[in-house]
């Protein structure tokens, strides 16, 4: 039977980048909760429409060796497939039959096979390489093996290009750590195997610790739900202060669009205002020229003065000796 390679199986695996914060609970679908007699099942004892997915974590973690460090031992490493939960009672056992690992030629037996848990290899080395890990599962699973590549880090991603010796950015007590966390998912997963995933939690503490190595245990990274609520809530806490903020300036905003629409409506007023006292003016003043008997003859005189006044103009521009006709 075929290795099942993740490179291959996209469909079957989902990676997340080193370091990121997941859910390590089993994914079911709704199949999985529905009665017994609404379950449908195959012929070979397959869950039909049904999906598990088992939570792993892999991964090396270095430590310099300092002082006892020489030519071919520089490092102490761990190279580990473990349980992604901290708390002691997700047992992998229940679904991992043996890990395979597949060190660099040079080490002594490079093939490494372990059948109990905890599933790590430790050995001291000067170089990095890319191990091989190949998880194999319990027999009433009936699944294709499942193969994982991890490059085994000794030094910090910002070490010095230019420092030849480790020690000048290096110190025995923080390791450098590679760890990847994973999900294997199952489809349509045998009834046995399937039940065994789902009772997994029921395990109150583990028979055997996550490490054998105590020092590479205090360094096993945790992922659940802490990191991700915690997060969600500075981001409400944000939203919400947003929001507050929104709502006052839309509150400035209208209280600043009334000011200018009382302002607006007093100017109209004003103006309003204004133009019926000058029109108002201006009616008495045409009713005192057509009604008023004094307004009329002050005109009249006006003109007559007027009219008078151009007759004598007229007489002076005369030429003498001539006699101007009157009236």
């Amino acid at each position: 039977m075929k290795p099942w390679h993740s490179a291959l199986s996209n469909d079957k695996r989902r990676n997340y980048p080193e370091g990121t914060s997941k859910r390590t609970e089993t994914h079911l679908t709704p199949n999985d909760h529905r009665p017994a007699s609404t379950i449908t099942m195959a012929t070979d004892g397959r869950i039909q429409n049904t999906t598990t997915c088992l939570p792993i974590a892999y991964g090396s973690i270095a430590f310099y060796l300092g002082k006892k460090a020489d030519e071919y031992h520089t490092h102490r490493w761990t190279l580990y497939v473990r349980s992604p939960d901290n708390d002691n009672n997700f047992d992998l056992s229940k679904a991992i039959s043996k890990v395979v690992f597949q060190l660099h030629p040079s080490f002594p037996q490079p093939t490494r096979e372990l059948t109990e848990p905890p599933f790590e290899v430790t050995e001291t080395g000067w170089g990095e390489f890319e191990a091989s890990i190949r998880i194999v599962w319990r027999e009433e699973a009936d699944e294709r093996s499942t193969i994982l590549t991890h490059g085994i880090r000794l030094y910090p991603n910002k070490a010095p290009a230019t420092a030849a010796d480790p020690s000048a950015y290096m110190n025995t007590t923080v390791p450098v750590v590679a760890e990847k966390y994973d999900e294997v998912v199952f489809t349509n997963p045998k009834a046995g195997f399937h039940r065994s995933l789902l009772d997994r939690h029921k395990t109150k503490k583990l028979p055997y610790p996550l490490s054998n190595e105590q020092s590479v245990q205090e360094h096993f990274r945790t992922y659940g739900d802490e990191e991700d609520v915690k997060a969600m809530l500075v981001a409400k806490k944000f939203l919400e202060s947003e929001l507050r903020n929104v709502k006052d300036r839309l509150l400035s905003v209208d209280a600043e669009l009334d000011e200018v629409k009382h302002s607006l409506a007093a100017m109209k007023d004003m103006s309003m205002a204004g133009g019926v006292s000058v029109g108002a003016a201006a009616a008495g003043g045409v009713t005192s020229g057509n009604n008023g008997k004094g307004g009329v003859g002050v005109s009249g005189g006006g003109k007559a003065r007027a009219k008078s006044k151009k007759k004598a103009s007229a007489s002076e521009s005369q030429p003498a000796g001539k006699k101007t006709k009157t009236t």
